[in-house]
């Protein structure tokens, strides 16, 4: 018996069923890099609209994380995908290059920052950000992202420095700048101020203690020299300090008595028996009871400092909820203290020194030098000592920590420079409510966090930054006026920062201020202020590029970091905002849904899975994500993506083979099969979802659809059945080339949606086709346009079909499970149709597309299956097998041969 093996049309292509993205991916990216890809393509959409998605700019410290690789994929699909649909899509990466993580890295190194000069110090941690972009520009290389990583913003460029300085000039000009002793958060571990943005909560245990202190004089009852106050608090270290005690005016008070003890104490009503019970009291007796009002100007001893007297006063923020009803208040240590300290015309007091000892301002020799937190168990010795620790319990509670060093942040009065936003809040938030988010409710989120803000600390005591123009007479007043701020700008933009560093005041001065015993200020802006400028200084080095940009896209901690800062500077610039959508993802977790931590060893490095797996399989596990959450990673989800890239990879490469002898010039066929019709309806419908799903930003849906239309539009359906068709019949054959017409535009419609994904991979699927004219990569295509839309009575046909088909498709399972088929070529279909499918009788083909070798229609007495479609008989076709096609034929042409493949081969 003869092999017709040779006679199937079966072809190859060189697009291999092995990524071996790890190999290729490389090998692409360096021809993007010599081609010039990107920049030719935004040549090319020259006279196309702007889109411009905005970078926000990493810290520019260490390797990138997969953090990173989510955040740049996501921005690299829209920039992609817009510059291949109607825009043109600068991408300009960013990075933040200023502030104390660099100057940590340095010191790491073994310099100290106050033993070399500023200037030597400055070019040490600007070199060092440098080196850190160049490392992370190859991770984000190694990504695949599309950009030219020649052009980019960093903050520490002169022009942006400058850029920067010209906003805090516009500041000054609206007088929305000044300094000021207030307390703020201070981090001693970084020793430098930071603002609420750079605050994250942990659960801490605290030592909660009830302090008593002794009544000088008070007009609320006539008092004894045994009667106290009881005050409560956490931070027992900031006892030395405290200046005053607050009582809220409408609370109820009561001075108690009780057994055991020759004292009386005064407490909020209220809290008397949880005060008791905490403290063990017994039986508490009320001797009297008054408003707290009456207690205003009652005097009382410092519970440390017997000699040192101070008052009573009445505050609004004093509640019964909790405590004593009796406020501690230090008014360097806490908002609502220092603003009862400023009302009573004090001078808030705080000595504790940057690195969160206590200075010699203490005056009292056992605390100097002493760290604030070491400083409590000596409190609490000092007030056991004396009588007036009542009780001490720890208690766990929620307190502010640095977010970079992780270590705990405390209230400190000191001098800052501040914006005030009290008047350009509500210009703020008219701007949040044209601008769109995804998702929808974070707009509430980001107003809301807007409108808490009163005022902004722009200023941290560092090195490592851009220098706050301000200067101060001989009397320590201080000098700040456009006319002066300007002056110094300009010759900071002829010579750079770092001369503000190593130059005296007068240099910086115009004339008439000169020889005046003037210093300067050596505060540094806040990073926040530096990247919260990038859409200014953008906008400046780009003029074409007009605010507001289109879309932000970031980590939702940016709602109270960039997003934030960025809508202040950008609105106090110019009454302008500076996006137009904000997009944000969450965090990326490990496979089981927990924070990634190098301690835990469960991180995952973006270059490793690049570098084993491929980046396109990063890339697709971002798409697969619902990004706007947090994400799960590890080696089980990427297996699982990468099984959904193998079938997308095995249906191109399925539709490659099948089009090696296909030329689109002389074989495409306009005049097509009514199932190739369908086909490309539903590849029409396909496309428009996908479009639709990259207009709105949802990359998971993208994912999705993809997976669903390959493994059951193509594979389960039209790449199914026509093999016998591209595999049997001649090469030439007109539904051959009909077929072919349909991988063609099936081909097309895969590489537009994967492109903006799978980037490495289409360039490769680009570079396999045959007999078209080519330009050096995909990338510079724009989409292809495709509409094979048919009229809607003949989808609802085919929609028929399908489901007609799928219960042929169970009648079929039915016959291999009771052994009367093995495969379904070999079935005989006798059906007995219902007046609902009555049209399938009419399509031409139908064994072809069922894959079966005969069908009847005609009344069916013993049915394997019965359902919508009528009644179904399975048999085995009685007749002889073609050793080519493989169907079953009554009789065939030759010994082993069809008729049909008799035909081919005899041509």
């Amino acid at each position: 018996m003869a092999n017709y093996k040779d006679t199937l049309l079966i072809q190859n292509t060189d697009f291999e069923m092995r990524a071996g993205l790890k190999d290729k991916e490389p090998k692409i990216q360096e021809k993007w890099e010599k081609l010039n890809i990107y920049n030719k393509k935004i040549k090319l959409n020259d006279k196309k609209p702007l889109f411009i998605l905005h970078d926000g700019p990493p810290y520019a410290n260490g390797d990138i994380h997969v953090g990173h690789a989510l955040n740049k994929s996501l921005k690299d699909f829209i920039v992609r995908w817009k510059n291949s649909n109607g825009y043109k899509s600068p991408y300009i990466m960013g990075w933040d290059t200023h502030g104390l993580p660099i100057e940590t890295a340095i010191a790491k190194t073994g310099v100290d920052r106050k033993k070399v000069s500023p200037e030597v110090f400055r070019d040490l941690c600007r070199n060092y950000a440098i080196e850190q972009i160049e490392n992370q520009k190859k991770g984000f290389k190694r990504l695949g992202i599309f950009t030219d990583d020649k052009v980019i913003y960093r903050t520490l460029d002169p022009s942006f420095e400058i850029s920067q300085l010209k906003l805090f000039a516009k500041l000054v000009e609206k007088k929305l700048v000044y300094k000021d002793l207030k307390p703020i958060f201070w981090s001693p571990s970084s020793e430098t101020a930071l603002a609420e943005a750079e605050i994250e909560y942990q659960d801490v245990k605290s030592p909660s203690m009830y302090i008593a202190a002794k009544v000088v004089k008070t007009s609320a009852w006539k008092n004894l020299p045994q009667d106290h106050f009881i005050i409560w608090t956490t931070t027992p270290w900031t006892i030395p300090a405290n200046q005053l005690i607050a009582a809220g005016s409408e609370i109820e008070y009561v001075l108690v008595s009780v057994k055991g003890d020759e004292r009386r104490f005064v407490i909020a009503k209220s809290l008397l028996p949880i005060v008791g019970e905490t403290i063990g009291w017994e039986e508490p007796k009320i001797i009297a009871t008054f408003l707290g009002s009456e207690l205003e100007n009652s005097t009382y001893q410092h519970p440390l400092y017997e000699k040192q007297i101070s008052k009573v006063v009445l505050g609004e923020h004093v509640t019964s909820d909790s405590g004593t009803g009796l406020v501690h208040t230090a008014g360097g240590f806490g908002e609502d203290d220092y603003q009862l300290v400023k009302r009573e015309k004090m001078q808030a007091f705080a000595p504790i020194d940057n690195s969160g000892h206590f200075d010699k301002t203490i005056e009292d020799k056992d605390l100097i030098g002493v760290f604030y937190d070491d400083a409590n168990k000596i409190v609490g010795g000092k007030l056991t000592e004396n009588k007036n620790l009542l009780k001490m319990k720890w208690i766990t509670h929620s307190y502010p920590h640095d977010w970079r060093t992780k270590k705990p942040v405390i209230w400190r009065a000191t001098a800052q420079w501040f914006v005030g936003l009290e008047k350009a809040i509500p210009q703020i938030v008219t701007h949040i409510d044209k601008i769109k988010t995804k998702p929808e409710w974070s707009q509430n989120r980001l107003k809301s966090l807007i409108e808490g803000r009163k005022e902004w600390t722009i200023s941290r005591q560092r090195l490592w930054g851009v220098p706050i123009i301000g200067f101060y007479d001989k009397n320590d007043k201080l000098v700040l006026n456009s006319e002066v701020v300007n002056f110094a700008i300009d010759i900071l933009a002829k010579e750079g920062t770092n001369v503000w560093f190593t130059k005296p005041a007068d240099y910086f001065l115009p004339e008439s201020y000169r020889n005046q015993n003037h210093t300067k200020e050596t505060d540094i802006l806040d990073v926040w202020f530096d990247s919260g400028c990038s859409n200014i200084a953008l906008q400046e080095r780009f003029p074409e590029f007009k605010r507001p940009y289109d879309v932000y896209l970031e980590g939702n901690d940016q709602y109270r970091g960039w997003f934030n800062s960025s809508l202040i500077n950008s609105v106090i610039w110019d009454n302008q905002a500076p996006y137009k959508q904000l997009i944000t993802h969450g965090m990326t977790n490990d496979e089981k849904g927990k924070k990634m931590s190098k301690s835990i060893g469960n991180t995952i490095d973006p270059i490793s899975i690049a570098n084993e797996m491929g980046s396109d399989i990063l890339r697709l596990w971002v798409a697969s994500t619902d990004y706007t959450d947090d994400q799960k990673i590890g080696t089980e989800i990427l297996k699982q993506v990468g099984e959904s890239y193998r079938k997308i990879r095995n249906t191109v490469r399925f539709i490659l083979s099948n089009l090696v002898d296909f030329d689109p010039e002389k074989n495409y066929q306009k005049k097509l099969n009514p199932v190739d019709e369908f086909s490309l309806h539903n590849l029409t419908i396909f496309k428009q979802k996908i479009t639709q799903a990259y207009e709105s930003y949802q990359f998971n849906l993208v994912y999705q659809l993809l997976n669903n239309y390959v493994n059951n539009e193509l594979s389960a359906f039209y790449l199914d059945f026509i093999k016998d068709i591209l595999y049997i019949e001649k090469q030439d054959d007109l539904r051959r080339r009909q077929v072919q017409t349909v991988l063609y535009e099936q081909l097309w419609v895969l590489i537009d949606s994967i492109r903006p994904i799978l980037v490495h991979t289409t360039e490769e699927i680009y570079d396999n086709i045959k007999f078209i004219k080519k330009e050096e990569s995909v990338h510079l295509l724009d989409l292809r346009k495709q509409d094979f839309s048919i009229k809607s009575e003949q989808v609802n046909n085919w929609n028929k079909f399908l489901i007609f088909r799928d219960e042929i498709n169970k009648a079929l399972e039915l016959a291999r499970n009771e052994k009367i088929i093995k495969k379904s070529f070999e079935a005989k279909l006798e059906i007995e149709i219902s007046s609902e499918f009555e049209e399938m009788v009419k399509i031409s083909d139908l064994e072809q597309i069922l894959i079966v070798s005969q069908i009847e229609f005609k009344k069916v007495a013993d049915p394997i299956y019965s359902g919508k479609i009528g009644k179904v008989c399975v048999q085995i076709r009685e007749g002889s097998k073609c050793e080519r096609c493989w169907g079953i034929f009554a009789k065939l042409a030759t010994e082993d041969l069809c008729e049909r493949c008799h035909k081919v081969i005899s041509d």
